[in-house]
């Protein structure tokens, strides 16, 4: 069943928050446009008196919000996830300004409105790590002036809250979830991928073809590559049985093993 307006298919992910009073901020700026879906990644303190007293009525939001310990588990049912960034990261992530990141949720949501998507905020000092940031699909920044883009990270939860709501508001609601759409699978969840990515370093591991003591670098293009796809839980069934196949096979034939070894250990019974 769809969902009654596109606003409840997206939820604010707030990563290793160390200041409750911007967790009460962001909730506030996240009710007055029409967002509920608040998820705390390893939040310093919560709940806080300080959260309370700064979400200022918001607290259908505050006491609703999911607490998880890690990042993984905060996202592990969506199916596309963006984050936030003040700086370039160059590890190449698209990164969109606010206004087309939030035009390109609109496009996702008018051809398959079933999807849940996550928006991330890192910690207040230095935004999102560079490991968080690998499993977005994508990043968006705010504009700002050049020599100082230093904004507080519940006002830029507001901005980002304005834009979705301007353009996935309760009167463009209809208009969106009566889009035509993919009759298609949704994309598999994180979730799932991660099942994908955690098999395949085995595999590729176990192969020799991957370096068991550095396998970060490769990883991440791997993951930039199979994100690309989008690939639907079928699929991710598919990879993964030809992944167990090459697994079997890999064991039956060890170069590694010496043939005679199990004929040797049989004599020696």
């Amino acid at each position: 069943m769809h969902n009654e307006s596109p606003l409840q298919s997206i939820k604010i992910v707030m990563v290793n928050t160390t200041h409750p009073g911007n967790i009460g901020a962001a909730a506030r700026a996240m009710r007055v446009m029409g967002l509920y879906n608040l998820t705390l990644v390893n939040p310093h303190k919560f709940p806080s008196k300080e959260a309370t007293a700064l979400a200022s009525g918001a607290l259908d939001v505050l006491e609703n919000a999911i607490v998880t310990e890690t990042l993984s588990e905060a996202v592990a049912d969506c199916q596309y996830i963006f984050g936030t960034s003040a700086r370039s990261r160059h590890i190449g992530k698209p990164e969109l300004p606010i206004e087309e990141g939030i035009e390109e949720i609109r496009s996702i949501l008018s051809q398959t409105p079933d999807a849940k998507i996550a928006i991330l905020f890192g910690t207040e000092r230095t935004g999102l790590t560079n490991e968080e940031v690998d499993i977005c699909d994508k990043l968006f920044y705010i504009p700002t002036e050049n020599n100082y883009n230093s904004l507080n990270i519940s006002q830029a939860i507001q901005i980002i809250a304005y834009d979705l709501r301007r353009l996935l508001s309760q009167e463009k609601a209809k208009a969106i979830i009566k889009a035509p759409h993919y009759a298609g699978e949704l994309p598999a969840t994180h979730e799932a991928l991660e099942g994908l990515f955690s098999h395949l370093e085995r595999v590729m591991i176990e192969s020799d073809f991957l370096d068991p003591n550095n396998p970060k670098h490769l990883m991440r293009k791997v993951r930039k590559l199979y994100k690309k796809a989008a690939l639907t839980q079928e699929e991710i069934n598919i990879l993964r049985g030809t992944l167990n196949a090459l697994e079997k096979q890999t064991k039956k034939v060890d170069p590694k093993v010496d043939p005679k070894t199990d004929e040797e250990a049989e004599k020696e019974e």
